[in-house]
């Protein structure tokens, strides 16, 4: 039976990712449920993340931990966004390239101009610009 790799949200993944490392290192654990309450046991000690703490206090989501821990896991794709700043204007998308910082004008991504953003990238850029942010998807699909 072939087993897929479970999908964990970014921020869970370098967590376990880096949480892992140190358990190992330190408690020289290999099993998933010990692994696991090892895991949790530290967490209670230290103050976390609320993201992280309300993820991985969630019963579903510790079994999905575990499955993690069992099958191996990858990080999830981060969605990915356009800034569009005026509706129906097809050059009203943040572009950002390194010759010229960042304008408006369309949403052709090439290999030197950035279209396509992250949410941490935009609220890196302007954290303004996330009341502009639309999924790509929305915009491609109106497109075609």
């Amino acid at each position: 039976m072939k087993y897929e790799k479970v999908k964990l949200p970014k921020i869970i993944f370098d967590w376990l990712d880096n949480e892992i490392k140190q358990a190992t290192m330190r408690l020289n654990v290999a099993q998933p449920f010990t692994t696991i309450a090892a895991i949790l046991n530290e967490m209670n000690k230290k103050t976390f993340d609320s993201d992280l703490f309300w993820w991985i206090n969630l019963p579903a989501n510790q079994w999905k931990l575990i499955d993690a821990l069992r099958y191996g896991y990858e990080a999830e794709t981060e969605p990915i966004y356009y800034v569009r700043f005026i509706q129906n204007n097809s050059h009203s998308f943040l572009n950002s390239s390194e010759s010229d910082g960042l304008e408006i004008s369309d949403n052709e991504e090439t290999e030197y101009i950035k279209t396509k953003f992250t949410m941490p990238e935009i609220l890196a850029i302007d954290p303004r610009y996330k009341a502009f942010a639309v999924p790509v998807e929305e915009v491609d699909v109106n497109e075609e």
